[in-house]
């Protein structure tokens, strides 16, 4: 027997082995295979068109943090289920059997006395939401005995009797009873602004993300231009001099400024590169072994489009549409629950307890259970006092108090916060809006002089040093102007953000789907 027991333990040891080296093996061969794809990917050159929308798409779509709290609200959707689980019913049952055999202390029957009794039960108990607790019994007894002086030998008896228990100060409400139900709910709805919320980031840093790496692609265009100019500058030069109109310095200082326009172009390029990474990070291009090292195309270029902003409508919408404020409130509301329920505690346990049944007994359950009638009552009627010395209650039921006015202070506190980030951010849009202004009419008065400054190079009023010193002012109003339209789009991002109108407006609804699942969609 033991060497039968060793050989199934080695076998059995064996299998988990082989099972764990089957399991090792298929994630090192996934790993591979990954691996495969992403170094065969970089091989290969790949274009990715997206604009806008796609970005919010791929942000939300394999976002880790999202995935995290998308599973959040199906946990208290269990604690929802698991506070509601009070008030079902329990189904019991029992059944024993006791036999006794013993002396017999009976002086009309000097036999040994032997019993045998058989018990089987069933019932059926519970909660309702008024805190009343109720219990359906159903008894059954046989009993035979050796006596003669037994009527009915063996009798069996049977018993429906119904058990009452309503409190009438501790434990009575609805509130009270339901109130782990209602607290869970409004868990619930926490975890579903919480997940709002990290949507809301998820979408903001993908928009953020797209316009930067715009304005990247835009000053590497730029740094070319800027090149391009230095270049066409060295040419001219190069040919006035080789006819003797210019000297050799004006050629050396074009030349100088195309090396350096050059270097220029190549921080331009790594700019550009940095931003595509971030870009492709933020929106998880970079989990996707197909397209992490593709060249992104961008669709949607930026564009100034004013959006007219109102500081009080702004403060508004964030009142309402905000997730951590909208969260902070329902934890207000749990916190009044707990101060409803900590002062019901005070109240001493005052119970009223009734019960009532009717009682059959015959020769065999058949007979007993027609013999069932209200002749035959069992009934109880009386009550339960409980006065408990309370200090623990009591310092509960202030504890409760502490912490709704700390809740009320932190909601105070963060409406200061919201109100002083919101008149920031409209703010900055109000400013950014007027740098637009200021840098387009900088840029237009910049490209006049370049034009006119070309002219007179080519008449010869203007030296080489000052139409370098024209071409760059000419690259860093360009630059300041790209600069600008994207600082006044992430500044309307940064400010959807703050109001929580994130969602909104870039038609993002979330929903719940069967089974308590939280998603998040675009709508057309």
């Amino acid at each position: 027997m033991k060497m039968f027991t060793f050989a199934l333990l080695v076998l059995s040891l064996t299998l988990n082995d082989a099972a764990t080296a089957t399991e090792e093996s298929a994630g090192e061969d996934s790993k591979s295979l990954m691996r495969d794809a992403f170094l065969k990917s970089a091989q290969e050159k790949k274009i990715l068109r997206i604009g806008v929308v796609d970005c919010i798409v791929y942000a939300i779509k394999k976002n880790s943090e999202i995935k995290i709290s998308r599973i959040d609200p199906k946990l208290r959707d269990d604690d929802v289920r698991v506070a509601r689980s009070e008030f079902e019913p329990t189904l019991s049952g029992d059944y024993t059997l006791h036999d006794t055999s013993q002396k017999s202390t009976n002086l009309f029957y000097i036999n040994d006395s032997k019993i045998r009794d058989i018990n089987f039960n069933g019932g059926v108990s519970g909660k309702l939401v008024t805190g009343t607790e109720y219990k359906f019994d159903f008894l059954n007894e046989r009993y035979r005995s050796n006596a003669d002086i037994e009527s009915i030998n063996p009798y069996c008896s049977t018993e429906p009797i119904a058990t009452i228990t309503q409190p009438l100060f501790r434990g009575f409400g609805i509130l009270v009873n339901r109130a782990d139900i209602i607290i869970a709910q409004n868990n619930k709805k926490e975890s579903e602004e919480a997940f709002k919320n990290t949507v809301i980031d998820s979408i903001s840093q993908a928009k953020s993300g797209y316009y930067n790496f715009a304005y990247a692609v835009e000053a590497y265009a730029i740094a070319e231009h800027y090149l391009e100019r230095a270049r066409e500058l060295l040419e001219i030069n190069k040919a006035r001099y080789a006819k003797g109109l210019m000297s050799s310095v004006d050629v050396l200082e074009a030349e100088a400024a195309v090396a350096d326009r050059e270097k220029y172009l190549l921080d331009a390029e790594y700019n550009h590169d940095t931003s595509e990474d971030k870009l492709k990070f933020v929106t998880n291009l970079v989990d996707d072994p197909e397209m992490w090292n593709a060249r992104v195309d961008l669709i949607d270029k930026p564009e100034f489009n004013v959006v007219p902003v109102d500081i009080v409508e702004s403060i508004q919408a964030a009142f309402i549409y905000r997730p951590d404020y909208q969260s902070k409130k329902i934890d207000l509301r749990n916190r009044d629950i707990n101060i409803k329920v900590a002062k019901n505690a005070l109240f001493p346990t005052v119970d009223a307890v009734g019960s009532f049944g009717v009682n059959g007994i015959g020769d065999n359950y058949g007979s007993a259970f027609d013999r069932l009638t209200f002749s035959y009552k069992d009934w109880i009627v009386g009550g339960k006092v409980s006065v408990p010395w309370g200090m623990g209650d009591r310092a509960k039921f202030d504890q409760s108090k502490w912490l709704k006015a700390q809740a009320i202070l932190e909601l105070e506190r963060l409406e200061q916060k919201i109100i002083l980030t919101v008149r920031d951010k409209v703010r900055a849009v109000d400013i950014q809006y007027r740098q637009e202004r200021v840098a387009r009419v900088s840029k237009e008065k910049e490209t006049e002089n370049y034009e006119a400054q070309r002219e007179r190079f080519s008449a010869g009023q203007v030296n080489t040093h000052d139409m370098l010193d024209y071409q760059d002012k000419l690259s860093r109003a360009e630059l300041d102007y790209t600069k600008a339209v994207v600082d006044y789009i992430n500044a309307l991002i940064n400010l959807d953000k703050e109001t929580g109108l994130a969602l909104a407006k870039n038609n993002i609804v979330i929903e719940e789907r069967k089974g308590g699942e939280i998603t998040c969609a675009t709508t057309p």
